[in-house]
């Protein structure tokens, strides 16, 4: 009996056990990943044996080192109006404020864009060197705007390690499961569902990688059956389904933040090294 990776036994824990099907496990980092019988690293992913079939199917991952740590280093930077505001709340959630402003700016936050790159990014970037940035900034932007902006720039390095993902798949599910802390806002799963053009489910149940090593131990001891172990053991429940005109307007804004990183990488390095 052996165990795997956080993300990939969060992955079997979603009852994920088939080609195509894939789960994104957003905490402090982010991990998107699929299954598949077949690997192609020319499009800068990782791959290795699934937790499950692990003889036939290959578990296919990326992901975004700072993921909900964007979005924790934003609001302990430059929201302690919130932080002190929810102190008075029966929630006490920051979060939850800044959510009812950041749902009243627009889709594309008025321009902003921002790269979730803060120590260096992972797939399909690979570059240490990489810096995180703003970009588009005007006197008119308010912190609501930013913070859309960074639920936005992590939503769209998941599209760009789906895209990735997307050329080396024998094919995708048309839903994506999302797993993790991130799941807590409904916002950020409507603004995944419009920027990966995916609709998005979540676990009802809160655990994740812990059911799914569970799931695991008891496939190894004998007391589930294959067939049992293959459903996983959680409930899903949808969250999100797209707008056809917000995700209209995010593949626009998608193209621009992949010519992002090209653009600042020369310059990226050059603060890196001065």
């Amino acid at each position: 009996m052996a165990g795997g990776v956080d993300a990939a036994v969060a992955t079997f824990a979603a009852g994920v056990s088939r080609a195509g099907q894939h789960v994104a496990m957003i905490g402090t980092s982010m991990c998107w990943g699929y299954i598949n019988q077949t690997v192609d690293a020319r499009h800068g992913l990782i791959s290795m044996p699934h937790v499950f079939n692990s003889q036939r199917d290959i578990y296919v991952f990326g992901g975004a080192i700072t993921a909900g740590a964007s979005v924790t280093w934003y609001r302990d930077q430059f929201c302690q109006a919130e932080i002190e505001a929810a102190r008075a709340t029966p929630h006490g959630d920051p979060h939850r404020l800044l959510e009812e402003s950041a749902a009243k700016v627009p889709a594309g936050s008025d321009g902003v864009m921002f790269l979730p790159y803060l120590i260096g990014e992972r797939s399909p970037v690979w570059d240490a060197k990489a810096s995180g940035a703003f970009v588009g900034l005007s006197l008119f932007h308010t912190r609501a705007h930013l913070y859309r902006a960074v639920l936005e720039g992590v939503s769209f390095a998941l599209k760009h390690n789906i895209e990735a993902g997307r050329q080396g798949a024998q094919s995708l599910e048309d839903k994506l499961i999302v797993v993790g802390g991130a799941a807590h806002s409904d916002l950020w799963m409507q603004i995944i569902a419009d920027i990966t053009g995916y609709p998005v489910y979540t676990i009802e149940q809160e655990v994740e990688a812990a059911m799914g090593a569970a799931l695991l131990a008891a496939l190894g001891v004998g007391l589930i059956s294959r067939e049992a172990a293959q459903g996983g053991w959680i409930t899903l429940i949808e969250r999100a389904q797209l707008d056809a005109a917000r995700m209209a307007r995010y593949d626009e804004r998608f193209d621009i933040y992949k010519d992002l990183y090209p653009a600042l990488k020369p310059v990226m390095h050059r603060l890196q090294t001065s």
